[in-house]
């Protein structure tokens, strides 16, 4: 490990910063695999962080470890941000859906009334 690694870790250790895993979703190279991410954990919890304390809470109260509490934290954050299919090609041709009606055939529709009494 070279010194100017070990003097950035050092410096790091006393803005309560930490070290974690990211392991790669699926779909991904597995170059990405085990990579780190580095995280700076904030002075006081807001909307774009948290406290380590708060971290650790969080760890302790699912029974996770901290890893483990950002990946599921982004995991939300994915499945909440990042749309769940591919982007279609848009809207159908003219020309499609006439094949789509011709190949459905006519269909007749009929009123239903109905009474609850």
């Amino acid at each position: 490990m070279s010194t100017s690694h070990v003097r950035s870790k050092r410096k790091l250790s006393g803005k309560q910063a930490g070290l974690l895993s990211v392991r790669s979703v699926p779909k991904t190279r597995s170059s990405e695999k085990g990579k780190k991410l580095l995280v700076s954990f904030r002075g006081r919890d807001g909307m774009f962080g948290v406290t380590r304390s708060t971290m650790r809470r969080l760890a302790a109260e699912l029974n996770l470890n901290e890893t483990q509490v950002v990946h599921v934290a982004l995991r939300r954050l994915a499945d909440s941000v990042l749309p769940a299919y591919e982007p279609d090609d848009g809207p159908l041709t003219a020309e499609q859906l006439a094949t789509i009606r011709q190949l459905a055939g006519r269909q007749e529709v009929r009123s239903v009334s109905s009474t609850l009494l």
